[in-house]
């Protein structure tokens, strides 16, 4: 298993000074080259002068092998990390054999109790009821020492 640096370990080639300037290194140890000559260095798409002029490329045959040899590694790199991980760094994940299922885990807690629901409404009021044990009746009766007089089912008087 590898680790990857935090950083790379280098510097750039170059940083884009003022006009005139003569190349330097700064104080972060960077090299820097006149405006014109960065302008120039970032200009270049076609390599082909470098090897048409053979004086040229005698003189820079063994940089350009380096260089190529570092393109390929980058581009060997490049195809690596994106078989291995994806495009996308948000989804980014090792493209291994899916292991097996593990097993189901413990049910969980029964949850809380809902709230009460509100008070449903009140029902019809019910029939009226008839007082038959008691209406219409007229009479007396003792209850101790004292006679109770009813009529039409009421007490009437006590004597």
């Amino acid at each position: 298993m590898a680790n990857i640096n935090d950083d790379i370990r280098g510097k750039k080639l170059y940083k884009e000074g003022t006009e005139g300037q003569e190349a330097s290194k700064d104080s972060n140890g960077e090299t820097i080259i006149s405006k014109e000559q960065s302008i120039e260095l970032d200009s270049l798409d076609d390599i082909s002068d470098l090897f048409n002029d053979n004086a040229v490329y005698q003189y820079n045959k063994f940089l350009l092998k380096q260089v190529e040899d570092l393109r390929q590694d980058v581009e060997e790199l490049h195809a690596f990390i994106k078989d291995a991980f994806g495009k996308d760094s948000s989804s980014a994940a090792s493209k291994g054999d899916t292991g097996d299922t593990g097993p189901q885990g413990p049910r969980g807690a029964t949850g809380a109790t809902g709230a009460t629901g509100a008070t449903g409404r009140a029902g019809a009021d019910g029939k009226n009821g008839s007082d038959a044990s008691v209406s219409g009746f007229k009479g007396e009766t003792m209850v101790g020492k004292q006679t109770w007089i009813f009529e039409a089912g009421l007490l009437k008087a006590i004597k």
